[in-house]
């Protein structure tokens, strides 16, 4: 009897094969019915629907809520001025296409989350991708010229965010970014209703808040009645006004004369408007808890984003559709009796769209549990967008990344990086120091952030049988069952501190602070080569300060980017001696050591 009773539980194991390319047809569909604006009544629809597909598949469900600053664009308006004094408008819609009705209907207006409100009326200076080198160049053109001017900056080469701030820093009183025609436009080939790529009324939204997170909470949770800082006090924020613009409108801008070949003032002056509502808002998560058997204590945590610009039904229908996949797989496989060693979590989050934020709130309320007990996370965000697979993943996850991924016949990026900013794996990995992975396929359409991204792109172009779907949602399972299993162990120790040791050797300190620091770094990486640390996958942890809302002192996010070291990169671009900054650094490198040396302080694992 115990016999067929273990090899019936072997049989119940999750398969991959089980998932359905048809069900997530339907699970998109129903996802996109409506646009899914962070907090918005449609977003809560959503929400709802989440939340039954997670209880229908056995998962016991929560629906944690927090009241953020995220305000609602109320009026928007970019007119040209004349030389004469003359006033014309110019368009800020998009258009759609009676091929697709949701293309016509419920557009999020042309917004950036969290800019400045206000009016900015100034020359139009094109500042390139608006890096600090661009605008410097223009400085140097134009002298005072530049300040009170209006920036039209392409996308792309860096956050938005950090192209608004560096505006403001050079002067400028207002900022315009436009989707260049030759990252997303008819260049790279057909455009909408005809082809998948952007056309020329095509609009990219988007947050341009330096900061993850409520700005008004930081480092604790946005619950109700919670504290909350003066909003003149908050971080990250952008000073100035900001829009996004079309390739048609901004070519409007440039005139007979296109796009300049480098940063360059233009003969064209405007005036945009910027009107918000700064009420907080309630924005919701869902997350579905399975239990663990052998290891209850230890989560394994799958999440993606359910709020959008608008349909999003690539960014990020694609990712909250295979969440709801994989939970039905692993739910099925649950109550024929399989049973996972570890506890999984399947969160669909809210509000990423505006600067992580449901998913930063979460950690910051379960900052404590989660030192304690996270084990992995794994993020899906737009994961189905087309046929190029990509993945990056922090150093415990490589071996568990590849391994899926010979299973499905997918081919592994080669190098496999630890992810930058710009999702949620972000606050589990620095505010956590948890092992984080991301993966998805992509690089089939132009539609990013645009009201146009809806289901017909996806089923006209991208991905009309859902192979893309089921492949991500079978990687997703197969990652979920290895990561749930007892028997998997996370070490991605001597990959961390081989990592550090280069980015060090990248850092332009002197002799005596660059010795000192290559020193501490070889003996912590000798212990690392040493092996036999309990709990491998909470070494990150060590560089976590005491202080809540502080920040991983290994490694941290930037834009989209990454940043090792970084308060000592800080110090060093502000012009400071990096002395303190060093000395923090050294005193957390022999906290590692102590943690993976052979009687380990009981404290330190509790990280």
């Amino acid at each position: 009897m115990l016999a067929q009773l273990c090899l019936l539980l072997q049989h119940a194991v999750p398969e991959p094969a089980a998932v359905a390319p048809e069900r997530l047809r339907v699970t998109l569909e129903a996802l996109c019915a409506q646009p899914r604006l962070a907090g918005s009544a449609e977003s809560r629809a959503a929400a709802d629907y989440a939340a039954k597909v997670l209880e229908e598949s056995g998962f016991r469900v929560e629906r944690p809520r927090y009241q953020v600053y995220l305000p609602r664009q109320t009026g928007q308006s970019l007119a040209m001025i004349r030389p004469d004094g003359s006033r014309e408008e110019l368009g800020l819609n998009e258009r759609g296409y009676a091929a697709d009705e949701r293309s016509l209907r419920q557009h999020v207006p042309p917004m950036h989350g969290l800019t400045h409100p206000g009016v900015a009326r100034g020359r139009v200076v094109y500042a390139g991708f608006g890096t600090p080198e661009e605008f410097a160049a223009l400085r140097a053109e134009l002298g005072e010229e530049l300040a009170g001017s209006i920036a039209l900056v392409r996308y792309g080469g860096l956050y938005r965010g950090l192209k608004v701030a560096n505006a403001a820093g050079a002067g400028c009183a207002g900022a315009l970014l436009y989707c260049d025609a030759d990252d997303d436009g008819a260049p790279r080939g057909t455009v909408l209703p005809e082809g998948p790529w952007r056309p020329e009324s095509g609009i990219q939204r988007g947050s341009v808040y330096n900061g993850d997170g409520d700005p008004l909470t930081p480092g604790y949770a946005a619950v109700k009645g919670a504290p909350r800082v003066p909003l003149e006090e908050a971080q990250g924020l952008v000073p100035i006004p900001s829009l996004p613009v079309s390739w048609g409108t901004a070519r409007r801008l440039f005139g007979a004369e296109e796009r300049p070949p480098a940063p360059a003032a233009l003969e064209v002056s405007v005036e945009l408007r910027v009107e918000q509502d700064p009420a907080l808002v309630e924005i919701e998560n869902v997350l579905g808890w399975l239990p663990g058997g052998q290891r209850p204590g230890e989560w394994v945590v799958l999440g993606g984003h359910r709020d959008a610009w608008g349909f999003g039904a690539a960014d990020n229908g694609s990712g909250s559709a295979v969440l709801l996949e994989t939970a039905r797989v692993l739910g099925a496989a649950y109550r024929a009796g399989w049973r996972p060693d570890r506890t999984l979590l399947i969160a669909l989050w809210d509000a990423e769209e505006w600067g992580l934020i449901g998913s930063t709130e979460w950690v910051e309320e379960r900052r404590e549990e989660l030192l304690a007990r996270g084990f992995a996370y794994v993020n899906l965000d737009s994961v189905a967008g087309g046929p190029d697979f990509g993945a990056s993943c922090t150093p415990g996850l490589v071996e568990a990344l590849r391994a899926a991924c010979a299973a499905e016949g997918v081919g592994a990026p080669d190098s496999l990086g630890v992810p930058g900013g710009g999702s949620d794996h972000v606050p589990f990995l620095e505010l956590a120091g948890m092992e984080v992975l991301g993966f998805g396929f992509g690089g089939g359409s132009g539609v990013y952030h645009s009201a146009l991204d809806t289901p017909y792109v996806v089923e006209k172009f991208v991905d009309p049988d859902f192979a893309i779907h089921a492949a991500a949602a079978r990687l997703a399972v197969r990652l979920a069952v290895a990561l749930a299993a007892g028997g998997t162990r996370l070490d991605g120790v001597r990959g961390w501190t081989a990592q550090a040791i280069q980015a060090a050797d990248a850092l332009p300190l002197a002799q005596r602070h660059g010795s000192e620091l290559s020193a501490a770094l070889a003996a912590l990486h000798a212990e690392a080569e040493r092996g036999g640390a309990a709990h491998p996958e909470r070494f990150l942890r060590q560089f976590l300060p005491a202080r809540a809302q502080a920040r991983n002192l290994l490694w941290r996010s930037s834009g989209y980017g990454t940043e090792w070291f970084p308060e000592i990169a800080q110090a060093l671009a502000q012009g400071h001696e990096p002395d303190a900054a060093l000395r923090r650094v050294l005193d957390i490198l022999q906290r590692a050591r102590d943690f993976l040396g052979p009687a380990p302080d009981p404290a330190l694992l509790g990280r």
